[in-house]
């Protein structure tokens, strides 16, 4: 008789659950000890005979249920074949270009320490100090012929996304007002819709400028890392003082006008991880959802460390156990960090074979008109993609499409990787040297915790709480939301 063989599969335990995930088919089971023991011994011993090997442990009949339940749900298949006979890449045709991201300047008026600018973490002048690697703004020629080469380039797409970056899009208000009106003629002529969004530090959130965003609908994410206290160690002033005070009037004024639909982003450093007091306080001021992302690679004292990773960790598991308190008792706690994942393992169950749209579908344009896979790359000649005259130079696009995670050498025996996609490119760049390498292996154990508790959480609310946990899903779903990710 031909033995056993396993397929592809993560065993652990989370929020006292023991769940079962099948990598190939996405499907997760919460499994009783039985089932775990078996499939362990599978994984140790396949040609044992397993019930005997428990038998001190378990009855036979109970051990020879479990195989029959691993066989029935894929865990177990008789025969020779690969161990991985699912594997086939997705999303890898280019379809066309779907977002992007226009830099207006490199202009920022804040002197946050673990930002990557180029000034980051220098000495603060008087003026606003020059963010990333070239100096100046976008003028509004090349912000225009970038808009007419996304419509253009958009192929049989309905929807495309414009983000405003920098620096700090908003010193730039005089050029959205002119590229802004020019979008929506776009989408009149083409019959597209185009989202409109950018990020902001929130100092220059006057009423005149809120009253712009939201009239043009025109989604705005802002970057604030918590409390005072908390905000103001590392998201400074170009004077060296806090940021908080001086933000928190237009960061009010943004969320009355869009109530809950106004995302915040926060930066998480070594030796400042509080995560529940952030979420709670900044969800209290009237967030729509708070995003946690931890310094990775920064330079000095501010990238966070194997330590931080662990309280990171059990905070996050904490919050797990508050999101689901909050749904059963019909409230919706969008820490958007564990949400995404909520929604991913359950409801879409999307294959990822990259994690973001950078190079593919979504491209930054640099203020001298040079394509780039996304903003962390400006500056960076040997991620220079094309131009603005010349179009995306398709050499460097054909080697990131070949990089699925089952292409990706320190990603493809990876559990999670279908649902995480590998990570960020400027991460695997600044790890590794090239965009072969993994995500910083720091982001990689969070990402993974994550998805564990993600999982943890739908085991938990998918029996009493179907609609409630619906409900979530679908509100979890921003039409103006920054993400890191750029999508398909």
């Amino acid at each position: 008789m031909k033995r056993y063989q396993l397929t592809e599969y993560h065993l652990f335990q989370r929020l006292g659950k023991l769940i079962l995930f099948n990598v190939e088919t996405m499907l997760f089971y919460e499994v009783d000890p039985v089932i775990s023991d078996a499939i362990t011994c599978f994984e140790q011993a396949p040609d044992a005979d397993i019930p005997a090997l428990l038998r001190k442990k378990y009855s036979r009949w109970e051990v020879k249920n479990a195989i029959s339940y691993l066989e029935k749900e894929g865990f177990l298949t008789k025969g020779d074949g690969l161990r991985h006979p699912y594997r086939t890449p997705v999303l890898t045709k280019r379809r066309g270009i779907r977002h992007l991201e226009l830099l207006v300047t490199h202009r920022c008026n804040m002197a946050c320490r673990y930002c990557y600018g180029i000034h980051g973490q220098e000495e603060w002048g008087s003026a606003p100090f020059l963010y990333g690697a070239n100096s100046g703004s976008m003028s509004f020629e090349v912000a225009q012929k970038g808009v007419d080469y996304l419509f253009e380039k958009s192929g049989p797409r309905k929807q495309v996304s414009v983000i405003f970056f920098g620096g700090e899009p908003l010193l730039e208000i005089g050029l959205l007002k002119q590229i802004v009106p020019y979008i929506r003629e776009k989408e009149r002529e083409t019959g597209k819709k185009a989202d409109l969004s950018l990020s902001t530090n929130g100092l220059l959130l006057t009423p005149h400028i809120v009253d712009f965003l939201v009239e043009n609908r025109v989604g705005c994410q802002v970057s604030i890392d918590g409390p005072a206290a908390i905000n103001n160690r590392t998201r400074l002033l170009v004077n060296g003082c806090g940021s908080y005070d001086a933000i928190i009037q237009g960061v009010k004024r943004l969320i009355s006008r869009r109530p809950g639909k106004v995302p915040a982003r926060v930066t998480t450093v070594h030796n400042l991880v509080d995560l529940q007091g952030v979420v709670d306080h900044l969800l209290g001021l009237g967030f729509g959802s708070v995003h946690i992302e931890p310094a990775i690679g920064s330079s000095g004292d501010m990238g966070v460390t194997q330590d931080d990773v662990e309280r990171i960790k059990g905070q996050n598991e904490a919050l797990a156990l508050f999101l689901v308190e909050s749904v059963t008792k019909n409230r919706f706690f969008n820490y958007s960090n564990l949400v995404k994942h909520i929604r991913q393992t359950r409801v879409v169950r999307e294959r990822l074979a990259y994690y973001c749209g950078a190079g593919r579908t979504y491209f930054a344009l640099a203020q001298d008109g040079g394509f780039y896979p996304c903003h962390r790359f400006v500056g960076m000649e040997s991620y220079r993609m094309g131009t603005i005259e010349s179009g995306v130079d398709l050499t460097l696009q054909k080697k990131i499409l070949s990089l699925t995670v089952d292409n990706r050498p320190v990603c493809k025996d990876c559990w999670a990787r279908y649902l995480c996609g590998g990570g960020c490119w400027k991460h695997a760049v600044d790890a590794h040297g090239t965009l072969e390498g993994s995500n910083d292996k720091l982001s990689c154990q969070i990402i993974q915790h994550e998805i564990e508790c993600a999982m943890a959480i739908n085991s938990e609310l998918a029996i009493s709480d179907q609609d409630i946990l619906s409900t979530m899903y679908e509100e979890a779903t921003e039409p103006y939301l920054i993400t890191d990710k750029g999508g398909a």
